[in-house]
């Protein structure tokens, strides 16, 4: 898609009829260039591009509603408004290539007023050609499809937006939801959605077998314990980065008390390493007993009574298998062995009815009857979990649990022993508030060690409780297409859904590898700090960005400045949309005013140039100085001043940039 012209009529400070041509050259004049004060028309210029396009959509609406024509209204210009005028529209032109033609479509949005509210007429011509209502339809349709309003919104690029993401970290999420989009991951997405929700509402309905009930219950809890795991990487990122950054404050600290003369700084370190080991061992010994205490104590208390339980299921069981093989050996069954007996040997017995009571007799006192009553009845299952219980317990020596305690109390009194000749020599020091400040980050370097220990035993669980439930996952799915032969519409939407699901995150993962490449690429031709990263590389599962050097050291992303992080963003949103072949406009508003003179000039002069084919740049006149207007006027095909005339409340458009006739050098 490629705009070609834009006409505004009586739409917010644009009176009466405004056109303005987008038509640039690619490759070598890409550039549409347009100046502008505050407040003089920016905003409204971009929102009537996506207005145009998308209608009630531009707004999050799915269909026209009195919310939609409200922002239809306040959009009007105000003076065209008092006087009575009925004529206010948006008219797009632009190019696209479909099944290998170029046609040329223009869109017109017009609105009129019935009863002081908008109403909208939307006109669509291809090749100068209006289309009828029914391949208007069809034509918006697939525009929503290959354009969706997400999509087009993440071409345009707010110098504020970039920003706010830099700064509140919020890179890896925006570069989840935006890769989704670009990569039309989003479809197989809702898809699985779409299955997942038909094959819960069967389960409601109680349309489903209990094989597909247990099914969709079973990939229910592996959604959910995947979800609980990406989670937990999440976390465990969060930690490695904390720990990072705590042992950079602590090695920056270190050396500020060793360059102003820190005394006696190896004893104390020494010392305090002990007491940090001394309290890892009574934490240790602390969860080991709280463990005890509220798992096998209640056990071993009851330690008697649970031989007593084992006892009883011993007999019960004995008395169960008794009762199996009485039922199972009747005497006609005995009868019809002892004649296939005698036939095959041809011996005949005078009294068989007797030899075959007496057999059966014989039979059944190989497994004598016990004298019991049934209390438990418990299954396989319930009498290994007890038998499994009572080993454990019956290995329990309660000494073990007693040596705890008494090495905790040992090792306290120890640690408060050598804490107080750290505070008797710290407080002979003139460094207390940064020693100080070394013991809270080094205790909390090991608080979040030990979380991630907790982290780490918890994944190893999920996983393994993952990998079970996907195996009987698969087995019963199995089970039921033998039992279906493929005809069952649950096992066909789970088979699609899980096959949606693969092809995913494999796209996902192949994807991401060749953003990797081209924002490296890209992101080192930008950078002031010349071959400072290597490799860039992408979580495909939590999308954390790592960087590194040459020497394949991590590099932290939080030691970025704000002007790097932010050339790091357009690196890789680049890399998407260059990997995805999108061709789309790309539109940036106020992109420069955070960046310092090195990086506006290669973005100006090595990254606008490489954004496709038509590139729509709205800046104001301390962005793009005269300095910076001749870098990038080499690429520019249109140019154009907005200006605002206030005696008049319009805007006029002038056919040339601020300052374009003059270049000076900014002022060092």
């Amino acid at each position: 898609m490629q705009f070609k012209k834009i006409i505004l009529n009586n739409i917010g400070a644009y009176k009466g009829a405004q056109e303005i041509n987008l038509t640039t050259n690619p490759p070598n004049k890409n550039v549409v260039l347009f100046g502008g004060e505050n407040g003089s028309g920016k905003t409204t210029l971009l929102n009537s591009i996506r207005l145009a396009l998308f209608g009630a959509f531009a707004y999050g609406y799915a269909t026209e509603n009195d919310h939609y024509f409200k922002n239809i209204y306040s959009l009007l210009n105000k003076t065209a408004l008092a006087r009575g005028e009925d004529l206010f529209q948006i008219i797009i032109e632009y190019e696209e290539v479909e099944d290998f033609e170029r046609n040329q479509y223009r869109l017109t949005r017009r609105w009129q007023l019935s009863n002081g509210k908008p109403k909208e007429t939307f006109i669509v011509k291809r090749n100068d050609a209006q289309l009828s209502e029914t391949d208007k339809d069809i034509y918006h349709t697939r525009l929503k499809e290959t354009v969706p309003p997400e999509l087009f919104n993440l071409c345009l690029f707010d110098g504020e937006e970039i920003s706010r993401i830099v700064n509140d970290n919020e890179l890896s999420n925006y570069l989840k939801s935006a890769s989704q989009v670009i990569f039309n991951l989003h479809l197989f997405n809702s898809l699985e959605k779409d299955l997942t929700t038909y094959m819960n509402n069967s389960l409601d309905e109680k349309q489903l077998s209990l094989d597909e009930e247990e099914i969709i219950t079973i990939d229910n809890k592996i959604r959910s314990l995947k979800q609980k795991l990406q989670n937990l990487e999440i976390k465990e990122f969060e930690t490695n980065e904390k720990i990072n950054n705590l042992e950079q404050q602590i090695k920056s600290d270190r050396k500020h008390f060793e360059l102003h003369g820190g005394l006696a700084k190896k004893e104390r370190d020494e010392l305090q390493e002990e007491v940090n080991k001394i309290e890892q061992i009574r934490k240790s010994n602390s969860e080991k007993f709280k463990e005890f205490t509220s798992t096998l104590l209640p056990f071993l208390l009851a330690k008697d009574l649970l031989h007593d339980v084992k006892r009883q299921m011993e007999l019960e069981q004995s008395f169960e298998l008794y009762e199996q093989v009485a039922t199972s050996l009747t005497e006609d069954k005995m009868n019809s062995l002892l004649k296939t007996i005698t036939e095959n040997s041809k011996v005949e017995i005078s009294n068989p009815v007797e030899v075959s009571q007496s057999l059966r007799s014989e039979f059944l006192s190989l497994f004598p009857a016990p004298d019991v009553e049934y209390v438990h009845r418990v299954s396989f299952e319930q009498r290994s979990k007890i038998e499994a219980i009572l080993d454990k317990v019956d290995n329990i020596n309660p000494d073990d649990f007693i040596n705890l305690l008494e090495e905790n109390q040992t090792l306290l009194d120890k640690a408060k022993e050598i804490r107080k000749k750290i505070e008797v020599n710290d407080s002979t020091e003139d460094f207390k508030e940064l020693l100080d400040k070394i013991d809270v980050a080094t205790q909390e370097i090991m608080n979040n060690k030990q979380l991630l220990i907790t982290i780490q035993e918890q994944q190893e669980t999920l996983t393994a409780e993952l990998e079970a439930l996907t195996k009987e996952s698969t087995i019963k799915k199995q089970r039921l297409s033998d039992k279906t032969k493929l005809g069952n519409s649950f096992l066909l939407a789970s088979q699609i859904k899980e096959v949606s699901s693969k092809f995913r995150l494999q796209q996902q993962k192949k994807k991401l590898m060749d953003v990797e490449i081209a924002a490296t690429k890209m992101l080192n031709s930008l950078m002031r700090k010349k071959s400072y990263v290597s490799s860039i590389q992408i979580d495909p599962n939590s999308y954390e960005i790592k960087l590194y050097n040459s020497n394949k050291d991590e590099l932290l992303i939080q030691r970025l400045s704000s002007g790097e992080k932010e050339v790091l963003l357009l690196s890789i949103s680049w890399a998407m949309y260059t990997c995805s072949r999108i061709r789309l406009p790309f539109v940036f508003d106020t992109l420069l005013g955070r960046l310092d003179k090195t990086h506006k000039q290669t973005i100006l002069t090595k990254f606008i140039p490489k954004c496709g084919d038509q590139v729509i740049i709205l800046s104001t006149d301390s962005e793009i100085d005269p300095f910076h207007y001749d870098m990038i006027k080499p690429y520019l095909a249109k140019e154009y001043m907005l200006e605002f005339i206030t005696e008049e409340e319009r805007v006029e458009i002038h056919p040339h940039y601020f300052h374009s006739d003059e270049v000076e050098v900014p002022l060092s």
